[in-house]
């Protein structure tokens, strides 16, 4: 809640960091959040170029069982390891925080005993699937195998992380996925089919591990050449641990594809495979405001820190604003665009993927928000409404496909992933708002935004629906471009302040030309927001 004065109408002290202050947590916020999108959008790419080989050599049949296995393999991971190993990153960094880095040592030790116990449980249940007749039972067995070193890997990639190595992290990912993305193509294109992709897979997480554990025991060398006991560090990761599993598990039910296990049960391999590409399309989009937003929660902790309340609101403010005027064209160039793209990429087999498609386009505006208000919320300590919020948006997910996808398939799947999604989005944006003051939305820039979109996207779906195919959709790329970019410079769709705190954050000659390519479509300067 904010402060006294604040509610009571007072005029706050300028001791909050000025207009400065706010500039540079401007531009550490969008520096951090380019690193963080290069870090989480090259793997992203080279997951949908596994995905588009993998569809068109299986076929759509073993496209979708393939995926499955995959979905199983990551969440057995993500439910053995993420809450733990979020636990081990938060106390590491507080550790070095406060200088006493001696236990990291005999930490990192114990939480591979801990974790080896988890991967080889994880191990289990994917090889026992195989026992019990899951086809093909190599891929299962394999996919098992690839579960228990991710597991592992877990425990060096958060120590790493807790330290604030994340570059040194990402960029052995990134190294791999570019020599293991062309090789698991290479293997699907010579016959490999689903048992040599997890078996490319196994390769590369096996290295990986290797590789991220040696930099992980350089670091901690070098940080604590004397160790100390961690016996007291390690309880208190293990009881924090306990609470970040359950979001973890929210997370998984809620954003991460749970609808697998009912079109597992009720439906087909081919409607898993259209839902996983239309989710794969979605987690592409919808990657750009999470990775801007990763670097805003600090940024949100500092000033609610330093008291900074109005500075808070009004960076909190243009955050929301600006990522819903994005998300606006966006969608609509995706839902005009999008099916026949998919059909051209994929192939005529997947040209059922569209509707699923679209049906889950129409959330992406919303929960486009989901990440910069969940941000909001750790940077300000709330943790139990987003907890309730997430418990009660799992039921709604659970409870929609259940309703749905016998039905209607992998339409109701992606009709309860847009339900379950929205439902933890927008309580989050109601308390969010009470939380920090009236949010400025600028509802008439929203409104020529929605407005310039829906007539590019028209014109879009307009080329494609004429012409088809590969020149259908270049034409109606450019024809909604020229049309959007002419209605929006011409409603002045873009808030001048937002304009000038970019040109300022940026800095530099980029932060200049940018200030002037979007001064055209920028009317004048309203009301000053500092943040």
């Amino acid at each position: 809640m904010l402060p006294p004065e604040r509610a009571s109408g007072q005029v706050e002290p300028s001791s909050d960091g000025g207009d400065g202050a706010a500039i540079v947590v401007g531009g550490r916020v969008l520096s951090g959040g380019l690193w963080n999108l290069l870090a989480r959008g090259l793997p992203q790419l080279y997951t949908l170029a596994i995905s588009i080989a993998a569809a068109r050599f299986l076929g759509l049949t073993d496209f979708g069982r393939q995926s499955f296995i995959a979905f199983v393999e990551i969440s057995i991971v993500a439910l053995i390891s993420g809450g733990f190993t979020t636990s081990l990153t938060r106390y590491v960094g507080e550790t070095l925080g406060r200088r006493r880095p001696g236990p990291l040592g005999p930490l990192m030790r114990w939480a591979w005993r801990i974790q080896m116990v988890g991967a080889l449980l994880g191990g289990a249940i994917l090889g026992g699937a195989a026992l019990l007749g899951a086809d093909p039972e190599a891929a299962w067995l394999i996919a098992g195998a690839v579960a228990i070193i991710s597991a592992l890997q877990a425990v060096p990639s958060a120590i790493l992380i807790g330290a604030q190595r994340l570059k040194a992290a990402s960029l052995v990912g990134l190294a791999s996925g570019t020599i293991g993305t062309p090789a698991t193509i290479a293997v699907l294109a010579a016959g490999g089919g689903i048992v040599g992709m997890f078996a490319v897979q196994a390769v590369v997480s096996a290295v990986n591990l290797i590789l991220v554990g040696i930099l992980a025991r350089r670091m901690v060398l070098e940080l604590a050449p004397l160790s100390e006991p961690a016996d007291d560090l390690a309880h208190r990761v293990l009881k924090f641990s306990l609470f970040t599993t359950i979001g973890v598990t929210l997370t998984l039910i809620v954003w991460r594809r749970s609808e697998f296990f009912f079109l597992e049960h009720y439906s087909s391999d081919a409607e898993i495979g259209f839902y996983s590409i239309a989710f794969a399309v979605m987690t592409a989009l919808i990657l750009l405001p999470e990775s801007i937003t990763g670097a805003v929660s600090p940024a949100f902790a500092s000033l609610h820190g330093a008291g900074a309340t109005s500075r808070l609101r009004s960076g909190y403010s243009r955050a929301v604003r600006l990522l819903l005027l994005g998300s606006l064209p966006l969608t609509a160039a995706a839902m005009a665009l999008g099916p026949s793209t998919l059909g051209l990429v994929y192939g005529s087999d997947f040209r059922a993927t569209g509707p699923v498609l679209t049906l889950m386009l129409l959330s992406f505006p919303i929960v486009s928000l989901s990440s910069v208000s969940n941000a909001l919320m750790l940077g300000l300590a709330r943790v139990r409404i987003p907890m309730i919020v997430g418990i009660s948006a799992a039921s709604v997910t659970i409870g929609l496909n259940f309703l749905l996808v016998p039905a209607l398939d992998a339409l109701g799947a992606a009709l309860a992933n847009s339900g379950g999604q929205v439902a933890a989005t927008l309580p989050i944006l109601v308390y969010a708002n009470r939380e920090v003051g009236p949010v400025r939305w600028e509802a008439g820039s929203l409104l020529l935004t929605a407005v310039a979109s829906a007539a590019g996207g028209a014109a879009a779906f307009a080329a494609v629906a004429f012409l088809g195919g590969v020149a259908g959709v270049a034409l109606g790329l450019l024809a909604g471009a020229i049309l959007f970019t002419g209605l929006a410079a011409a409603f002045r769709i873009l808030p001048a302040d937002d304009v000038a705190w970019a040109e300022q954050a940026i800095g530099g000659r980029l932060g200049t030309l940018v200030a002037a390519t979007c001064r055209r479509f920028s009317a004048r300067p309203t009301v000053t927001e500092g943040a």
